[in-house]
């Protein structure tokens, strides 16, 4: 008997780390979930490690991952009842890396695997058919066509019928896909198809099917099946025919729907070649080509460096590129993927946002062309689909995208890129509640399977975070540093040389001064002047807040009631009339809405005022200055549809707008040579948040969209506006200091005990009953000193801190509490525990508010 070990796709109401020490990967069925079954002897030579099947599970069918064949089972077993695929759906390096996931992150190991998975491809409980691969029907002439064309006279041309049989007989009556055909002739739906079918002038095929064994075992496999009477003439008539049947032929001849040709695919007694219809998101777009530029000196160094110690010698080598915005350091992620390709493997590239997407993806489609996909939640799930099984089959051989692009199932994986390292979205969001989120950092896997593939790894960043900068530091990483800003878009001398310039100026304002000398606008003289003048030169300026909305909360001024959400602890914003939706407050937090008060609900005053200023009030505060300027506002309520982004960037790229306001996304990476000054209308919205990274955000903030300012012969300048002129944060950014931001940064952290001196954890415990939530994190807090005393980790390089409320303490109509564990390995720590439904264990927390 052949005994498989699987992962189920349900939950598990347990602890699933109660053992001390760390599980092997793969070898603590315990700590990562997992349950035995057995093959069916059809099935013996079929199902391999990466396999998703159905299986019995208590009361239900449900479908479980194949981690491993094994060659005995610890507990009696059931046989599983059929595939769910026909092929493997994980790969054994993702098992492994997902294994490896679940032990760093304390996390579920199914949670780990879903994270491979493009989404809808799971299913829970009660399914007979399955996940549903995308089939799609084709269309041909049926007729000769001359007699085609004939009934094209007699149908006329305004018809759908007749605008379908023109676009075939245009088409040489080739079968095309009905998807397609649909969309070609702007039909809404099948009933024209049809029309045609029943009249004999086209022929509708659904792909072919054969029987994958023989028709002696292909009747003993019916035995197991429920109804198998029904499927026997399927199998007659399979065998009769001696080669593969079409459908339309098969279920004409036996009335076999295709729910029952999907029961004998998932048994794997028959296949089906059928046409799928791939979703392309990049299909029929052109890019212009992109010609690779002579090196600079700086350049040529650095990538003589990753050439050497990634490609020409053997194993992993993870490399820092910290180079200054604009110093050229995409050119050398271009070097590398050409390398790569060269070499014969593949590779993946993350960008922070989706935001960023489309550029990144036009620089490089530009230099390898039909070579480049994109993955991201932007897409339709049946496009996410289509993209997951192409670059599985190895259609693509390059992968952009967020963090999830780095699950995407690339074979021979020989590079990954992670562009702008520093931001923060490349780490799961531990705020977000629902199901069994494992809460990873993709920097951190990216090591990981850099190390398992083999391949190297660039970071890339202006303002590298503090943790990779210190790696680089302690020699972990290969640091690389480029100091030079290059003036792109193909300019160089008349020798063909690249040609540098200086980034641009900084002017610092002290708004104190500005309230001293009677100017309350939230523009400094000095912004509003040089905004007057981008405007009036033709070019184009970018102004920052990192807040939306109008304004950023409401209160009574008589007895100072401010309004906030009722499920949140949280200030609601008051947003302006925007695209025929009224004004109303909202909370950014749970995107709950509420009408704008016209009376204080606490003393029933009508003095009610608005007070701060967010996106919104900045735009309005434009169009007061400059009544005629061409404003465009980017930010997440300026961004909900489907493609958004790109069409804002494009509308700014193309010189449609004069001035883009917009939150954090502008300070992404951006490349728009007409930006010539860039203002940050509050540079100290989150410097004095009570979290230790708001420095290091802070200045990344300041130093990313202070680069956007000067990338070409223009020139620029960069006005900070602020209340604190003499902060070591505001001081380093106006410089263009990282260097001596680091220094100052790390002396803070060395000071406290924060990462990347010390590693962290951060418990979060949600409930909706307030006493739940004290009573659990109290009897967390004690478990916690227990097992830090019983490792004899207590006083030395460990610590706990709490109970205490989450910055934010409710939040979506749930209380959160929080412990905040400081250790050299927080996992070690917690793997002994026993870990209630309820808590969120975030590794390596990257905020704790």
């Amino acid at each position: 008997m052949v005994y498989i070990e699987t992962v189920v796709n349900a939950p598990i109401r347990r602890s699933f780390h109660r053992r001390k020490e760390p599980p092997p990967p793969l070898e603590d069925d315990d700590a990562l979930q997992t349950f035995h079954y057995h093959l069916p002897p059809e099935l013996e030579e079929i199902v391999q490690p990466g396999h998703l099947v159905w299986a019995p599970f208590g009361a239900q069918e449900i479908q479980a991952i194949v981690i491993r064949r094994v060659d005995s089972a610890p507990v009696p077993t059931k046989a599983i009842l059929r595939l769910a695929r026909p092929e493997p759906v994980l790969t054994s390096q993702q098992i492994a890396l997902a294994a490896w996931i679940a032990d760093y992150y304390v996390a579920p190991f199914a949670s780990a695997l879903r994270l491979f998975l493009p989404p809808g491809l799971l299913s829970r409980a009660d399914s007979k058919s399955g996940a549903r691969v995308r089939r799609e029907w084709r269309v041909a002439l049926a007729l000769a066509p001359e007699a085609a064309r004939r009934r094209l006279t007699a149908l006329g041309r305004a018809t759908d019928q007749a605008r379908a049989l023109a676009w075939l007989l245009e088409h040489q009556g080739a079968p095309v896909a009905v998807t397609q055909l649909r969309t070609e002739c702007g039909l809404r739906g099948n009933n024209a198809l049809r029309a045609l079918a029943q009249r004999g002038i086209v022929q509708i095929e659904a792909g072919q099917v054969a029987l994958a064994i023989d028709r002696e075992a292909a009747t003993a496999a019916l035995l197991r099946l429920r109804g198998a009477d029904k499927y026997a003439p399927i199998v007659e008539a399979l065998a009769e025919a001696g080669a593969p049947m079409w459908r339309h032929e098969l279920s004409a001849k036996t009335n076999a729907p295709l729910s029952w040709l999907r029961e004998l695919l998932s048994a794997g007694v028959i296949t089906m070649q059928e046409e799928i219809f791939v979703r392309d998101p990049l299909l029929g777009r052109n890019f212009p080509s992109d010609v690779p530029p002579p090196l600079t000196g700086e350049q040529e160094a650095v990538w003589r460096v990753i050439l050497t110690r990634g490609f020409e010698q053997p194993g992993s080598a993870a490399f820092l590129l910290h180079g200054v915005t604009g110093s050229g350091k995409t050119e050398i992620y271009l070097r590398a993927i050409e390398e790569t390709l060269r070499r014969g493997r593949r590779a993946i590239v993350l960008v922070p946002e989706i935001a960023l997407t489309p550029q990144t993806v036009a620089r490089f489609a530009g230099r390898f062309p039909n070579q480049v996909t994109v993955i991201h939640s932007g897409l339709s799930q049946g496009e996410r689909y289509d993209v997951w099984r192409g670059i599985r089959e190895g259609r693509y051989a390059i992968v952009i995208g967020p963090r999830s692009a780095l699950f995407a199932p690339v074979v021979d994986l020989g590079l990954i890129v992670i562009d702008e390292e520093h931001e923060a979205t490349y780490k799961q969001d531990a705020e977000e509640w629902g199901g069994d989120k494992v809460f990873y950092d993709a920097r951190t896997v990216a090591r990981r399977l850099a190390e398992m593939a083999g391949c190297p790894l660039i970071f890339g960043s202006a303002t590298p975070s503090l943790e990779t900068y210190y790696a680089a530091q302690q020699g972990e990483v290969i640091l690389l540093e480029m100091a030079q800003r290059v003036m792109g878009h193909g300019k160089a001398d008349e020798e063909g040389k690249a040609l540098y310039m200086e980034l641009p100026p900084i002017e610092v304002v002290d708004m104190r001064q500005e309230l001293r000398a009677g100017n309350r606008s939230l523009f400094s003289r000095s912004l509003a002047s040089h905004l007057m003048e981008t405007v009036a030169a033709r070019e184009q300026a970018i102004l920052f807040l990192n807040r939306r909305g109008a304004h950023t909360f409401v209160m009574c001024r008589d007895c100072g009631h401010v309004e906030e959400c009722k499920r949140c602890t949280a200030p609601l914003t008051y947003h302006a009339e925007y695209e025929g939706r009224p004004p109303r407050l909202v909370c950014h937090h749970c995107n709950q809405t509420y009408p704008t008060p016209v009376e204080c609900p606490r003393c029933k005053s009508k003095r009610i005022r608005f007070f701060g200023a967010g996106t919104e009030r900045i735009e309005e505060a434009v169009r007061e200055i400059l009544p005629g300027a061409r404003v465009l506002r980017w930010d997440a309520d300026t961004t909900t549809r489907k493609g958004s982004h790109e069409q804002l960037l494009a509308a700014f790229a193309n010189h449609e707008a004069d001035i883009l306001i917009g939150t954090q996304m502008i300070a992404k990476g951006l490349d728009l040579p007409l930006v010539t000054l860039v203002g940050v209308v509050a540079a100290d919205t989150g410097l004095f948040l009570p979290d230790f990274r708001s420095g290091e955000r802070t200045f990344q903030l300041l130093a990313q969209v202070a680069g956007r300012a000067g990338r070409s012969q223009r020139g620029g300048r960069v006005i900070i506006q602020t209340y604190r002129p003499e902060h070591y944060v505001i001081q380093a950014a106006a410089r263009h200091d990282y260097h001596g931001f680091y220094m100052r940064e790390l002396a803070f952290r060395r000071e406290h005990g924060y990462p990347p001196l010390r590693r962290m954890a951060r418990l979060i415990y949600w409930d909706k009953r307030l006493e739940r939530v004290k009573q659990e994190t109290k009897r967390m807090a004690a478990a916690l000193r227990y097992r830090l005393r019983e490792m004899g980790l207590e006083g030395q390089a460990s610590s706990l801190l709490g109970p205490a409320p989450a910055f934010f303490e409710r939040y979506r109509g749930y209380y959160r509490w929080q412990l905040l564990l400081r250790a050299p390995e927080p996992s070690a720590v917690l793997r002994g525990l026993d870990i209630p439904l309820g808590w969120r264990i975030d590794i390596d927390p990257l905020t704790t508010l």
